[in-house]
């Protein structure tokens, strides 16, 4: 059995708004879609009181375009419930956008994700699943660590 991921939105319904991510005001448009999607989380999920041993973790959390897209998300569900934020200390050797390439691309070009933290019960947070790779790198960086991943959280699902 995997890891799940829990996603809040559909490519398709917040595409127009998920672009404005690469210009300085998406910053405020993805700090709404993630308020929304963590006080949707913090009153559905159901073991809450398990949330405060918890540390999320962002995928590449690295600042691009005057902000770190990961970072935004993972303060708003730090506000919302009783999780803790690490920022940058899941960071991709290999700076490879995957906006817009194919799965056989991704898994051509890794990432090369390295684990710097010390915390061991994780969630994994990024802005958008397209095909998992992402995810599937760092789960197991994380996990070959010694870190537990217990889910993983995504804004948007562009799955097919």
């Amino acid at each position: 059995m995997g890891i799940k991921v829990y996603c809040f939105y559909g490519y398709d319904d917040v595409s127009y708004l998920l672009n404005a991510k690469y210009y300085t005001i998406g910053s405020r448009i993805l700090a709404c879609l993630s308020d929304k999607a963590a006080h949707y989380f913090a009153h559905t999920f159901s073991d809450t009181q398990a949330l405060h041993t918890l540390t999320l973790i962002g995928i590449d959390d690295f600042v691009r375009s005057y902000y770190s897209h990961t970072g935004v998300i993972m303060r708003s569900f730090a506000k919302r419930t009783a999780m803790k934020a690490l920022y940058g200390q899941l960071k991709a050797d290999n700076q490879v956008s995957y906006a817009g390439k194919s799965l056989a691309y991704r898994q051509a070009n890794k990432r090369g994700l390295s684990y710097t933290a010390k915390a061991k019960d994780l969630i994994i947070v990024d802005d958008i699943i397209t095909t998992g790779t992402s995810f599937s790198e760092a789960i197991s960086v994380c996990v070959d660590s010694g870190a537990r991943v217990h889910f993983c959280l995504c804004l948007c699902n562009a799955r097919d």
